[in-house]
């Protein structure tokens, strides 16, 4: 019965070719596992867990996420999308629900793309600020048709918008949207709730689920680093081959999830959006479509003619050009039939050939590994400082005798700056509860008389600075 309705669709339509299946970059079992290890090692996140939230083992603390805390549809659905994880790619957690901290950060930046229609939100074209738009392509009502076909979606879901209709939300809208449950709200909300929740089981079910959302908000940004992205190309990345992005492959192929090169240096940046675009144009989406190609945004073939002068090439196949950067420079046509490339600094970033008298442009395996030894380090870089960023704030807290010294600290913090500390008392059973609340200003020390038969003091301030919103929380036994 399904294939009969789609059939008549089709018919309707007046459509005799079904589109190919896709699938999103970077593969998110591999390379957004591998690129999201890599900046959590460059950035300050072992740190942070071992100092802020005494967490001995850092990034390599077991963490329990327990779904009995949890409202019967959440734990539905995140245990169905854990359980799909790759068993071999090192963070999946176990069937008891434990992981280390920085396979629960991984394993986000999975689930970001868990199911890969998710990645939809992922594109944001950065002198437009749009998302995913295949406005000039065939209609999305069409391709959900053919996700009709070949993934089980029904009518029905594609009419709800459940199937990929081709188009989505801005990557920087759908980082802080409340719709992703990967995404920053979901991180802040669980920061806060891995210190303050009441029970042992909920704390540590919180903070693994703040690790997950934020390696699902790392996912958002790196993707901003493939061209494609970034320059709204998903018909010809995508839907050109079965297997979809060739780039997408190359990378998975070559270095899997624990071979990517590394990442040289934590990225700093004002505030989260300048991550994305900025007015200096160091966005890393900016960045990305500036200086690359993509199969769908490349220039057109250009015909040779007797006696033309290379500029006069230069200028057709640069005309061509959807988007101003990258050039063509001089074209190099001595010889037909053999491919030489267009170079930006030392790095290859489009092939071309003569054949006869035209001039084809593409992108070949030398560009990929190119832009992939050169280029991933420095995507890596700008996620690794997108977590320093989230983890700016800091609380410090020193417990003697019967009293707690409480002082908060932000790279942006001034004078004016003022925000709720909320502390908690920690007994013997692991219960904890609030006992104070108070104002800070700057970084002004608080002090406060802790409840008798405390056994460990927590705290949290969360509010806005001017690099955006922040979340601060710690942990300090009493001696």
């Amino acid at each position: 019965m399904k294939l009969r309705r789609v059939l008549a669709i089709l018919t309707l339509a007046g459509l005799s070719v079904l589109l190919p299946k896709y699938a999103l970059a970077w593969d998110p079992a591999t390379t957004h596992a591998g690129l999201t290890a890599q900046a959590l090692a460059a950035s300050r996140f072992n740190s942070t867990l071992v100092h802020q939230l005494d967490r001995a083992l850092g990034s390599l603390e077991p963490l329990r996420l327990d779904m009995t805390v949890l409202d019967a549809d959440t734990a539905r659905s995140l245990r169905f999308r854990l359980e799909v994880l790759d068993p071999g790619g090192g963070y999946r957690p176990s069937a008891d629900g434990i992981a280390t901290a920085s396979a629960w950060v991984q394993a986000g930046a999975v689930l970001a793309k868990t199911p890969p229609e998710l990645g939809r939100h992922h594109f944001f074209e950065p002198r437009t600020g749009i998302g995913l738009d295949d406005g000039p392509g065939l209609s999305g009502a069409v391709h959900a048709v053919r996700l009709t076909l070949d993934d089980g979606a029904t009518v029905r879901d594609s009419a709800t918008g459940l199937a990929f209709d081709l188009e989505g939300m801005p990557a920087l809208d759908w980082i802080g949207s409340s719709r992703n449950d990967l995404g920053l709200l979901a991180f802040f909300d669980n920061w806060v709730l891995a210190v303050s929740a009441p029970q042992r089981n909920q704390r540590e079910t919180a903070l693994a689920r703040a690790l997950l959302a934020l390696g699902g908000s790392l996912a958002v940004l790196e993707d901003v680093g493939q061209p494609a992205f970034v320059r709204n190309d998903f018909r010809q990345e995508f839907l050109t081959e079965d297997a979809g992005s060739s780039l997408e492959r190359f990378v998975s192929d070559r270095y899997g999830s624990v071979s990517l090169p590394r990442a040289r240096t934590a990225v700093s940046r004002p505030n989260l959006k300048s991550y994305f675009v900025a007015a200096d144009g160091k966005g890393l989406a900016q960045t990305t479509q500036r200086r690359f190609f993509s199969p769908g945004t490349l220039p057109k073939d250009i015909r040779v003619v007797p006696g033309q002068v290379s500029s006069e090439l230069t200028d057709a196949a640069n005309g061509s050009l959807r988007f101003p950067e990258p050039k063509v420079g001089i074209l190099d046509l001595r010889q037909s039939g053999r491919t030489r490339y267009v170079a930006h600094d030392g790095e290859r970033v489009l092939a071309y050939q003569r054949n006869a008298d035209r001039v084809h442009f593409f992108i070949d395996r030398v560009v990929y590994e190119d832009m992939a030894r050169r280029w991933l380090p420095e995507v890596e870089g700008y996620a690794a400082g997108l977590v320093d960023h989230l983890l700016r704030a800091k609380l410090q807290i020193v417990v003697a005798e019967s009293s707690a010294q409480v002082t908060f600290t932000s790279a942006t913090t001034s004078a004016d700056s003022v925000a709720q500390l909320h502390l908690f008392s920690e007994d013997e059973t692991g219960m904890r509860t609030e006992f104070a609340t108070k104002t800070v200003q700057g970084d002004v020390p608080l002090s406060f008389s802790v409840p008798k038969g405390t056994r460990k003091v927590a705290a949290y301030v969360r509010g806005q600075d001017g690099a955006g919103a922040y979340v601060a929380a710690a942990e300090a036994r009493v001696q």
